[in-house]
């Protein structure tokens, strides 16, 4: 996006450090293989500046009329000249000081409190620092909440090009001791906070913006690594409009327009885009919540059926049965462990479902047990007659499921010579998910010859229904 405009000038950007080295001149005479061109002479951070309409201001030039700070190795040395002619001249404009400062390049130390460490940031005046601890390889951080539009763009652009190393951010006040009898610091330690961007599996922020409490500043705190070009493009693009207008205006940019120049046809647009905007975002909070409610249930039942055991397996199990259109009980309320753990009845059949669980491959003993359970039925006190069996297995728990046998019994001899069907929880699972009642409900009950849609049998849908049925119809709603 070039910044550029009929009567645009370069916005000022102070770049801390020292300018890039020129490339080196190509040495005439210089001995080269027949056939093969010299290799280019590699200019790290090299940038087209104009194209990015960016004016550089490195060291030795003048810095107070810059719009924002770039530090793309340490965060800029807040004592010496440049930094304080930038701040200063923020300051008498009445703008936010912008620093955008990169964390952890340099030599690491390892101590026993700490861990390891990179060389952090140091805050301007006496606010403290920001310390930078690396992160194992293969972290994944994600976004904040609570991020305004700026630092939710910054935060997508690091994760979409991420740097070699995360750092986690720790803000470190000044602080005073103030024992009686202790030496008080003067002026005291300022008070300041920072805020995540991005965080990683733990919750602390691998990228943020420092605000001292009475404003007038944002840093923000990136990872040393992360491309240059893309924190130019953001600060020109995203955080100089957001929190800088003042440079941009300067600089008479295309970024930033005076609303009370616009014309009726622009300012109309601009309000209708402004509408869309706020119409998606609020469909997008719809949806999001909605997935959170759904999700909220799948959850719960998805683990269940692919690494439960005992009670939690045949919570499960009775669900997703339930959400197939059928009437289930929990045996082992009114018998114990005299009979199987479910009795399913639907369409005119009843049958009684054994559920079980193993951590590796199936033994071979788990048939016999819903056998007994078949055999000893219609002794029980108050039972009625019932059609067969199944037998519910979870099978090599200890494995990924996309690793586990399809079957629960892969010995096709023994499989063959089973009298009662053996379905594994992850088939069940995957039935549920795809809604393929069908399926389901003639694995477990044969040909019951019924066609009730499974939206009739759902169990009660209003929130104040028990738990789990009330729950699996929302689900399904």
């Amino acid at each position: 996006m070039s910044t550029s405009g009929p009567s645009a000038a370069p916005i000022p950007l102070h770049i801390a450090g020292e300018p890039p080295a020129p490339p080196a001149p190509d040495v005439i005479g210089t001995s080269v293989e027949p056939g093969r061109q010299p290799a280019p002479a590699v200019r790290p951070g090299a940038l087209d500046w104009t194209a990015l309409g960016v004016e550089p201001r490195w060291k030795d030039r003048e810095t107070g009329d810059c719009a924002a700070v770039l530090s793309p190795v340490l965060g800029p040395a807040t004592g010496l000249e440049p930094y304080k002619r930038y701040a200063a001249g923020a300051r008498q404009r009445g703008e936010t000081a912008l620093v955008v400062a990169c964390t952890g390049a340099g030599e690491r130390s390892h101590n026993v409190f700490s861990g390891t460490v990179a060389p952090g940031i140091h805050l301007p005046d006496r606010y403290g620092s920001i310390s930078a601890n690396p992160l194992p390889a293969g972290a994944s951080p994600e976004l904040a909440d609570g991020l305004d539009h700026a630092e939710h763009d910054l935060g997508t652009r690091l994760l979409n090009r991420p740097p070699d190393t995360w750092f986690r951010l720790t803000y470190l006040k000044e602080s005073g001791s103030s024992r009686p009898g202790a030496a008080r610091m003067w002026p005291p330690p300022g008070e300041g906070g920072l805020r995540p961007i991005l965080v990683d599996g733990l919750g602390d922020p691998v990228a943020g913006v420092w605000m001292p409490a009475g404003g007038g500043a944002r840093w923000f705190v990136v990872p040393h690594g992360t491309d240059q070009r893309l924190l130019v493009e953001w600060l020109v693009q995203h955080a100089l409009p957001a929190y800088v207008p003042g440079a941009l205006i300067r600089a008479r940019s295309t970024l930033v327009r005076d609303p009370a120049f616009a014309t009726e046809a622009e300012a109309r647009l601009v309000e209708t885009i402004a509408e869309e905007q706020r119409a998606h975002e609020l469909r997008q909070t719809e949806l999001q919540q909605q997935l959170a409610e759904l999700r909220a249930v799948a959850d719960p039942l998805r683990d269940g059926l692919l690494f439960g055991t005992g009670h939690p397996l045949e919570d499960a199990v009775h669900d997703v049965l339930v959400a197939a259109g059928a009437t289930v009980t929990r045996l082992d309320d009114v018998y114990g462990t005299e009979s199987a753990d479910l009795l399913a009845e639907y369409g005119g059949r009843r049958v009684l479902v054994e559920v079980k669980s193993a951590n590796q491959r199936a033994p071979h003993s788990l048939p016999d047990k819903l056998l007994k359970h078949l055999n000893t039925w219609p002794g029980l006190t108050g039972t009625e007659p019932v059609d067969g069996g199944v037998l519910v297995v979870n099978h090599q728990i200890k494995l990924r499921p996309a690793q586990r046998d399809a079957e629960v019994y892969t010995d096709r001899a023994f499989a063959d010579a089973l009298t009662v069907p053996v379905i594994s929880s992850a088939r069940l699972f995957d039935w549920w998910r795809r809604e393929d009642w069908d399926a389901m409900r003639h694995a477990v009950f044969g040909d019951t010859g019924a066609t009730q849609p499974p939206e009739i049998a759902v169990p009660d849908a209003d929130p104040k229904a028990p738990a789990r049925p009330g729950l699996l119809s929302r689900l399904r709603r």
